[in-house]
């Protein structure tokens, strides 16, 4: 499957605020809009509504999806993999909104307020993701990049040109390792972003 990147474009806005959204490639398009996938990656989340991931096997999604199992090995190699992608698919589903006139470090703290309360209402599914993203599995590892690039892209773009690339780095590093944790369990999602914005504002100077 070819590799592809995630593109960033500005709608005009009437206020300080422009909307960006994001483009896909047109082979993308062609694997994620295909019915069995969609199929699948609904029936995954439904069952982690009432299952626990370890429970879970990719015969029982398929099952549940209504497709051969051969043809959802034919797009997912693993379990893990089909929770990664369907994390990914809410990760790019969620709005992104920057206002120019806030400084950068209140942009990054709205942010990262939103990507770590994403799964807040879904612990099952919170805790299914956390563990697909770090598997090891190598089927997970392609989506896992897509998945970074999707946060790399979002931090970047509320950062806009005020951060040298280190920063935005540290940044990126913090924010991935505090979703893991909120969504292992480890503590709450709300206490989670609160201190991740305290992280934001060590690394982020004032009126920046």
């Amino acid at each position: 499957m070819t590799d592809l990147r995630a593109v960033g474009v500005a709608e005009p806005a009437g206020d300080s605020s422009a909307k960006v959204i994001y483009l896909r490639s047109y082979g993308e398009r062609d694997r994620d809009d295909h019915a069995v996938v969609g199929q699948v990656l609904d029936a995954t989340v439904e069952m982690l509504r009432g299952a626990a991931f370890a429970d879970l096997t990719t015969r029982r999604i398929a099952e549940q999806a209504g497709v051969p199992h051969a043809e959802l090995c034919a797009y997912f190699r693993s379990k893990d993999a089909i929770v990664a992608e369907v994390y990914l698919g809410l990760l790019r589903g969620a709005p992104l909104t920057v206002d120019v006139d806030e400084p950068a470090r209140a942009r990054v703290v709205t942010l990262f307020d939103q990507l770590v309360m994403l799964l807040a209402e879904e612990p099952a599914l919170a805790a299914a993701c956390s563990s697909a993203l770090i598997s090891t599995e190598p089927s997970v590892q392609s989506i896992r990049k897509r998945i970074h690039g999707e946060l790399h892209r979002r931090v970047r773009t509320v950062l806009r040109s005020s951060a040298w690339p280190e920063v935005a780095e540290t940044l990126e590093f913090s924010l991935v390792g505090a979703m893991v944790q909120a969504s292992s369990g480890a503590t709450t999602f709300r206490d989670t972003a609160d201190t991740l914005a305290r992280v934001v504002a060590a690394v982020l100077p004032d009126g920046s």
